[in-house]
Order: C-alpha cells, then structure tokens, then sequence
C-alpha cells in the first residue's frame, strides 16, 4: 500500500511532489484505487524530505531505482524494527517515515540522521551545506 499527497487544482488531482508522481504513473488507467483523504498536518517537513531524497539519489551512483535506494537510507539511518523468521534469522524492516505525528524537534533529528548517512555512504564528495542549497534549489521550483 502507498500514501501519495495530491493537490487539487482546476483540472483534478495532481501528484504534489516527484515522488508521489511515480507512485500515482504506476496505477495503471482505468484501475480504481481507493483513497482516504485526510489534510497532512507537516506538509513541509513532507516537502522537505521527498526533495532531499530525491536530489541525493540524483546524485549518487550506488542505486538505480530510487526505491531501492530509498530503502538503503531507512536502513542505514537506523529507521527498522527487527523480525526473527522462523528459522531464527534476523532481518530488519523498514519502518513507515510519515510525518504525521512528527514535530519539529523529531524531523530534524531524522533529516540530520539522513544527512550524516547520505555524506557516509553515498555522496562522500558533497558537503552538508551543498545538500541543503540542493534542496532549497528544489523547494524553491516547487
């Protein structure tokens, strides 16, 4: 299951950000979805983390698909829970990032997180100022 956040304009519903465009591209025309429209109380903190996930998996050479880079990050940034199979072994689940319930001081946690594991692992050349001016860039276009 997917959450994508629309906006309304004249025409209909639009996808608000890249990454709910390539979610809303894969349904298939003529199929129904269901939805259940709710008004997203951190928009921003939304905006701002699909923007900074995007311009990082531009710039990085690691993944090829977006998604599974994606899933890298939420791993690598602590953001699981573990499940031992029935066989014993352990592996790790990653965990909704939604922003619902976050508050300022928790999504900047998060967002610092991702940062320090983004210049780590998959952007070593970049600094974190030039992140944030790629992401300012973005939000800007928006």
């Amino acid at each position: 299951m997917a959450e994508v956040f629309l906006k309304r304009t004249q025409s209909g519903f639009e996808p608000d950000a890249e990454h709910d465009a390539v979610i809303v591209q894969k349904i298939p025309f003529g199929h129904v979805v269901k939805a259940v429209i709710t008004r997203p109380r951190n928009l921003q903190f939304h905006r701002k983390w699909w923007a900074l996930v995007n311009v990082t998996f531009n710039n990085q050479d690691k993944y090829d698909t977006i998604e599974d880079y994606y899933l890298e990050l939420k791993l690598k940034t602590g953001h699981y829970r573990e499940h031992i199979t029935t066989k014993g072994k352990i592996i790790y689940v990653p965990k909704s990032m939604s922003f619902a319930s976050c508050d300022e001081l928790e999504f900047s946690e998060r967002y610092s997180r991702a940062i320090v594991v983004i210049l780590r692992d998959f952007i070593p050349t970049a600094t974190a100022e030039e992140i944030d001016a790629w992401v300012l860039q973005v939000l800007d276009f928006s």
